[in-house]
Order: structure tokens, then sequence, then C-alpha cells
């Protein structure tokens, strides 16, 4: 993976609106908010962090370069927000190796407080495995 495809600023954005009207076209309102969010207990969307992938993105953010908000989805469900990580997995485990709690997020939610998400469906077939857990490929 070259540096030149990993995410821009436009790029993150860009991923949130689609996400947005995607939920739109399937009748779901959905709001976004731009807040810190745990990073230790973000439930990763995919099964494995790649090794490589991981090194390249914390070289650029020691470089001061990647620092973008990730993208997440929150649900809130038995008084208590479940947040899956849609977008920034990379970004999210270096910030948790270099100790931080939290990460700045691009927050997807429902005033409804839950709704149907492939996301939740896609993490759960991983074992809603926590994005600190996820094993080096």
């Amino acid at each position: 993976m070259k540096p030149e495809n990993l995410v821009t600023p436009e790029r993150q954005r860009g991923t949130v609106r689609e996400v947005v009207e995607a939920y739109s076209r399937m009748g779901i309102h959905v709001e976004v908010e731009l807040k810190a969010v745990p990073a230790h207990r973000l439930i990763a969307t995919q099964n494995a962090i790649e090794r490589e992938k991981l090194e390249m993105v914390r070289q650029l953010m020691a470089e001061g370069k990647l620092d973008i908000p990730v993208v997440v989805e929150e649900h809130f469900v038995d008084d208590d927000w479940s947040r899956y990580l849609i977008d920034g997995h990379c970004r999210t485990r270096v910030k948790i190796m270099w100790g931080r709690h939290s990460i700045d997020a691009y927050c997807i939610y429902s005033p409804a407080g839950t709704f149907p998400s492939n996301f939740v469906t896609i993490a759960a077939r991983y074992g809603n495995r926590l994005v600190k857990d996820l094993p080096l490929v």
C-alpha cells in the first residue's frame, strides 16, 4: 500500500456522506457529530489489521500527518452506547499503542437510539472484537 492510497480529509468526509445517504435511501434518519470517543471500546468491522499498513500509518501519524477523524456508527442499546468503527482501524490502533484513551470521530447515530445496520452485522460475524484486540496479519 502506498501513502497516497490512504485517507484524506476530503475522502473521509465523502465516506461519511455516502453512509448517511445510504441510510437516507433506506428511510433511516441519521445524524453526524464530530466528537471524541473511547478508543479502547470501539468495535471492529474487519477481522484483522495489516502490519505493513499499520506501520505506514504509525510513521505518517508520527510525522503529524493523518490527523483525520475516524468514522464511527453509534447505537444506544440497553442504556449504553455501542460504537462500531467503520473507517480508521489503523489510526485507532496507533492511538491505542501510543496510550491515548480517546480518538476524534465522525459519529453517525440515530436520535431513535439504534437502527438496522450492516456494520453491526459485519462486526457480529467477526465476533464483536474490539479494535485493540484485532490480530495483526
